[in-house]
């Protein structure tokens, strides 16, 4: 029997990944060539021949100059102003490729000018490369550039990196030759990342003291934002009474007063944190907050066998002085770990039930959520923490059923654990911190507890010397002779070595950088002797 096959009315639609590169490619070809081009660009002494359709439909200033509407449709030449020609050949040059090619000295030209022609691609792309630019030297001359051509990408960016940043600015030039009103914007903000409301009042001094003559009129609208109820009464009037300037002292002078009174009644009345005005309360950025994470609990008279791990978390208001409890841990665990890098709080390690851990969580206190982040490569309890250059450390603790030497890093940026080196002694349940810059100590009491009074403590103190760029990449390396370590205490640089005056010792340890400094090494301490 023979079978008779009908062809299929059904049709799938293919997309040719190529055809769009290929087409645009002969395009630039015929540019080139001066093929079949219908226009001629003046641009200053510079003249450009070119397609209008291919002009028109990458730009709508072009589809619109183009346009039948407009005298230059019909024109064999057309002017062009307000742009330079050596900027023009790179927009049109990205126009018939859609490669350019973008750097510190061509950016800002760039960028104006593609926003001139509509080219939002190119814009967003100058954007990009600038926010990657951005410093606390130019910060406030990017912010203003993207307030002239309403970039509010980059505009958002630069204004949180000026919050950000604020006490690395305010004795730049930019920020010094700000107008009284970009000024007032900025010492309003409630973002302003500063240990205290001193520190913005001293900005604000500075600015008025820079040109005093000009500036001395907008002295009450200026200092209007600052919060004086938060500011230390003697340490205001010290300040005060240094100004050479008699009339701003008396303007000074009497706004402190005012301030003094309305400070007294607020604390006389007792009234909430909550319901005081805003110059009452400190900045968010600048609020203290101590975190309780985790831990054990039991029952009243219970046994200790009976001990529980927790996963909840208070937070203390160090200004408001009440506990509230925030979002919980995903995990319950004591013998964790905690720090704070970059405003986030993150939870390490620990074990409940005997079981140890190696997951990382990171509490955000905007959105007020834990979320994990990536797990050590060892699972530790009774480690201790330490945050030095943006990145945190875990050293030790219980890692199984061993003490361990061994010492962990994590880069938030790349969210990733790295095991980096080892202590010279096992240990668990201690404390650690960073001193000087780039250096982390670990202290261990050797025995007994701390007493109120007339006892002295002896502490072990190891000093880890940290590479200082974070995120150098690290090799296995022989110490040389030259680049020995001695073991004892008092060390001290020399160049680039640190060196004591014990006995000598090489061993093999994971470091980074070109210099003996930049390794990553243990110093071990004799006792030191802590008086209370």
């Amino acid at each position: 029997m023979a079978c008779v096959a009908y062809p299929s009315t059904r049709e799938f639609p293919f997309l040719a990944d190529r055809h769009a590169r290929l087409i645009l490619a002969q395009i630039s070809k015929m540019r080139y060539g001066q093929h079949f081009c219908d226009v001629q660009l003046q641009i200053g002494d510079e003249e450009f021949k070119v397609h209008r359709l291919v002009l028109a439909a990458s730009s709508p200033y072009f589809a619109a100059l183009f346009a039948g509407g407009m005298k230059e449709s019909s024109k064999d030449v057309v002017r062009i102003l307000g742009v330079d020609a050596g900027i023009f050949q790179i927009l049109l040059d990205f126009i018939y490729t859609g490669i350019i090619s973008i750097g510190e000295s061509n950016v800002q030209e760039l960028t104006v000018a593609a926003d001139m022609f509509q080219l939002t691609e190119v814009v967003d792309l100058c954007c990009e490369f600038l926010k990657g630019q951005v410093d606390p030297t130019n910060c406030i001359g990017l912010f203003q550039f993207s307030e002239q051509i309403v970039c509010h990408d980059l505009m958002e960016f630069t204004e949180n990196y000026i919050h950000a940043h604020f006490l690395d600015i305010q004795n730049g030039e930019e920020f010094l030759a700000l107008t009284k009103d970009q000024l007032v914007k900025i010492l309003r903000s409630e973002e302003l990342s500063i240990e205290d409301e001193y520190q913005v009042f001293i900005a604000a001094m500075q600015w008025i003291l820079k040109d005093l003559g000009r500036r001395k009129k907008h002295v009450v609208e200026v200092l209007d934002t600052i919060r004086f109820p938060l500011l230390p009464p003697q340490r205001l009037s010290k300040y005060i009474e240094g100004i050479p300037d008699f009339s701003l002292r008396v303007a000074l002078q009497t706004l402190l007063k005012e301030y003094c009174e309305v400070s007294k009644s607020l604390k006389e009345s007792k009234v909430s944190s909550f319901l005081q005005p805003s110059k009452a309360r400190p900045r968010r950025k600048a609020r203290k907050y101590l975190y309780a994470v985790g831990g054990y609990t039991r029952l009243q008279g219970g046994r200790w066998s009976d001990s529980r791990a927790l996963s909840c978390v208070e937070r203390f208001d160090t200004f408001s002085q009440y506990w509230t409890t925030v979002s919980s841990l995903h995990q319950a665990r004591n013998g964790l770990g905690v720090v704070v890098v970059g405003g986030m709080v993150y939870a390490i390690g620990g074990e409940k039930d005997s079981m140890i851990f190696d997951c990382t969580e990171c509490y955000d206190p905007i959105t007020k959520q834990w979320a994990a982040v990536a797990s050590m490569n060892h699972p530790r309890c009774g480690l201790g923490v330490c945050a030095c250059y943006g990145a945190i450390y875990a050293f030790g603790g219980w890692i199984g059923a061993e003490i361990g030497t061994s010492i962990e890093r994590f880069d938030p940026d790349e969210n990733n654990w790295e095991v980096v080196g080892h202590m010279a002694v096992p240990r668990y349940n201690f404390g650690c911190c960073e001193i000087q810059e780039g250096r982390m100590m670990c202290t261990i009491l050797s025995s007994g507890f701390w007493k109120k009074r007339g006892i002295n403590k002896y502490v072990y103190i190891n000093i880890f010397a940290l590479g200082k760029h974070r995120k150098t990449k690290h090799r296995n390396q022989k110490y040389s002779s030259k680049s020995t370590f001695r073991r004892s205490l008092p060390w001290k640089e020399l160049g680039n070595n640190i060196v004591g005056e014990g006995e000598p010792f090489s061993e093999t340890l994971k470091g980074g950088g070109e210099s003996s400094i930049n390794m990553h090494l243990w110093i071990i301490s004799p006792k030191i002797t802590i008086i209370e």
